[in-house]
């Protein structure tokens, strides 16, 4: 019979900027800006080799949205982390976390949650964290740090207690997939 596996994780700001970062870049709102940046870069190019006539304003305009999409977005959103992480309580105490076969257990102080396997939207890992969301917006991050040595054990567990409801799982998480 498999026994619960606990842990217990600090959040760290590598961690949640990974997890702010890839949340805001993997939405549409994240790929215009991207798009929108790599545009002003190409009219900023175009504008300087390839007329006859440099149209300084033009140019400004165009070199101001690229600095803003592509510079001051990561920026934001790197100084966002740092923010939050300072203000936000619930970053203040560690988060202990219980797996379970049937339900994720999470307590911090004095509450406490219970979360079935099936609410399991979706999990990510990236070099930095693992994300475990409930939805398209909530997720519980772990830093990978704080896992430790127990990060193989905790991840098989998790992808298998959630196998059945089919959660989309980046592509560094299927090693993890029980084999039948």
């Amino acid at each position: 019979m498999v026994q619960e596996k606990k842990f217990q994780v600090n959040m760290t700001k590598e961690a949640l900027t990974s997890f702010m970062v890839t949340s805001y870049y993997s939405r549409l709102g994240g790929w215009f800006s991207i798009i929108l940046g790599l545009a002003g870069v190409g009219m900023a190019v175009r504008e300087i080799f390839f007329r006859e006539q440099t149209d300084i304003p033009s140019l400004a305009v165009y070199v101001i949205i690229a600095l803003i999409c592509l510079v001051a977005n990561p920026i934001t959103l790197l100084s966002k982390a740092k923010r939050q992480l300072e203000n936000s309580d619930s970053y203040k105490k560690p988060i202990e976390y219980t797996l379970y076969p049937e339900y994720l257990e999470v307590c911090q102080g004095e509450e406490h949650l219970e979360v079935g396997w099936e609410l399991i939207y979706k999990i990510k890992m990236t070099g930095k964290m693992v994300a475990v969301y409930t939805s398209r917006i909530n997720a519980f991050v772990w830093p990978l740090s704080e896992l430790g040595a127990e990060k193989s054990s905790i991840l098989s567990r998790v992808v298998q207690y959630t196998q059945e409801f089919h959660p989309i799982l980046s592509g560094n998480l299927k090693e993890y997939r029980k084999k039948d």
